[in-house]
């Protein structure tokens, strides 16, 4: 079923890596208390720039022109670096947004949003559609064109092809909770570590060697990918197999942006934040505490990080 309905007019305000969107109440429980230890941390080095709203924020595109940024009750805003957001007015039922992916700028911004309760929201030339797939838990969504735009579920994965959402066949009981797409080719992530590759049309299964939560995927080849996931886990695949990365850290990572082969960035619970070189992962003091569940970047110098209480962070690598 399709729906379709104009955009306001918020579109030129200001001018995509993702797992189950989470109540305040999970997020509150796994949160850090600050104490008095809490001065001899690190200086932060991004900037703050939380959005008024309680919503939890799951998906983000920098597009440039403005950054987009989406999550709980179905709120998509629109602003930057100036503090200026405004709430985008889509009607998607009030549903938890799992994943936003964009492309373009301005007026020409195109967004998809996937809900939870399988409804996915498209804007392109201006105007909304409103798509019900009939499958719930839908998590993650990335696209490598306009018509070549992927919908990852705990029940499955659709493909839009420009001009309608189709259901793709995929191996049994894949519970998939973020996919990145480059060309006709697709790498999907989910739970108990399964990853699945989209090549030639066939979605086929590749061993990722872990078995714990994967939330989000990233790359900028096909043979050059990065997924993130429970306690601290990163994996990257070369195009053969799947090689673990010692990121240090144990808190839950839940998505993950890669600019180029040695600048990758990922962000998770408790407001940890990290930046691949090439060589290692290190730390990049974010200064709070919200879990952090989506990250987007204009570039490699300027990346934005959302989260949980309308939480919004940018990075500026000068």
């Amino acid at each position: 079923m399709m729906r379709t309905w104009a955009l306001a007019a918020l579109i030129g305000v200001g001018a995509t890596a993702c797992g189950e969107p989470k109540s305040d109440d999970d997020d509150e429980q796994t949160e850090t208390t600050e104490t008095e230890d809490s001065a001899t941390e690190p200086d932060a080095v991004w900037s703050e720039h939380r959005v008024e709203t309680p919503s939890t924020f799951t998906g983000v595109y920098a597009s440039g022109g403005g950054v987009y940024v989406a999550g709980s009750g179905g709120e998509i805003w629109v602003g930057g670096s100036d503090d200026d957001w405004a709430r985008i007015e889509v009607d998607l039922e009030e549903n938890d947004i799992g994943g936003l992916w964009g492309s373009g700028v301005g007026e020409s911004v195109e967004l998809v949003a996937v809900a939870s309760t399988g409804i996915i929201g498209h804007l392109a030339g201006g105007t909304w559609t409103s798509t019900d797939t009939g499958t719930a838990n839908h998590e993650g969504v990335h696209g490598s064109a306009s018509n070549r735009i992927y919908a990852v579920s705990w029940g499955g994965i659709y493909l839009y092809d420009g001009n309608s959402w189709t259901y793709e066949p995929v191996p049994a009981d894949a519970r998939l909770n973020a996919v990145y797409a480059v060309g006709e080719q697709a790498m999907a992530v989910g739970e108990d570590g399964v990853a699945l590759m989209r090549d030639a049309g066939v979605w086929t299964e590749v061993d990722t060697g872990y078995n714990g939560d994967l939330r989000g995927v990233h790359g900028v080849t096909m043979d050059d990918v990065w997924a993130v996931g429970e306690t601290g886990t990163a994996l990257h695949w070369d195009g053969a197999s799947w090689t673990p990365g010692d990121t240090g850290i144990t808190y839950d990572i839940s998505a993950c942006f890669a600019a180029s082969s040695n600048v990758v960035y990922a962000v998770g619970n408790n407001g940890v934040a990290l930046r691949w070189d090439g060589s290692v992962w290190t730390d990049l003091p974010t200064g709070v505490t919200n879990n952090l569940y989506a990250i987007h970047g204009v570039s490699g110098s300027n990346v934005w990080a959302v989260g949980n209480k309308g939480m919004a962070l940018q990075f500026k690598d000068d």
